[in-house]
């Protein structure tokens, strides 16, 4: 399998995936390793297994690169694969401006929780709650949905989402002309 980028509006993208009942296998961790290459590959923060093609609840993300002023800034971060993960709590809203890897060259000003509590396995089976506020609380919320069938764009009003995929859609078309 080549683990590609699934883009919009490819069918895996839309729906729910699969629990992870494969703790601790050599699968499982080859699944993860695949993910954070291509999630580096594609200088992304997060990903879902989903978005290149596992269909499988496992997340990956990595915040301690952040681009500031143009200039990508080393700081501490967290690095992180879970399994099965869900949001247990939400609190407060933040306005948050998305980019997807899904979604080559869209950005978007959504709202999202400002804190959650994210219960979740790690890739033993070992039940992990994570306390995530901010940024790291926009990347769970971002890939959590993915893993869930929720494209980010579905936080977007009717009307305000379709001018943006109608746009997305053109680009699509005019890029695969060219090549």
């Amino acid at each position: 399998m080549s683990y590609e980028i699934r883009l919009w509006p490819d069918k895996i993208l839309k729906q729910k995936m699969k629990e992870v009942d494969f703790f601790g296998t050599d699968k499982l961790k080859e699944y993860i390793n695949i993910m954070f290459d291509r999630m580096y590959q594609l200088e992304g923060v997060g990903l879902a297994a989903n978005q290149i093609g596992i269909p499988y609840q496992i997340i990956v993300l990595d915040t301690s690169v952040k681009e500031e002023d143009g200039q990508e800034q080393e700081k501490e971060g967290i690095k992180m694969a879970l399994i099965n993960p869900v949001i247990v709590e939400k609190e407060g809203e933040i306005e948050s401006t998305e980019g997807c890897l899904s979604f080559p060259g869209v950005q978007i000003t959504i709202p999202r929780a400002k804190k959650v509590v994210v219960k979740a396995k790690d890739p033993e089976g070992k039940e992990i709650e994570i306390n995530a506020e901010d940024f790291l609380s926009v990347v769970l919320q971002h890939e959590i949905d993915h893993i869930n069938g929720i494209p980010f764009i579905n936080h977007l009003p009717p009307v305000k989402r379709r001018m943006v995929l109608e746009k997305y859609m053109k680009k699509r078309k005019e890029l695969a002309k060219s090549k």
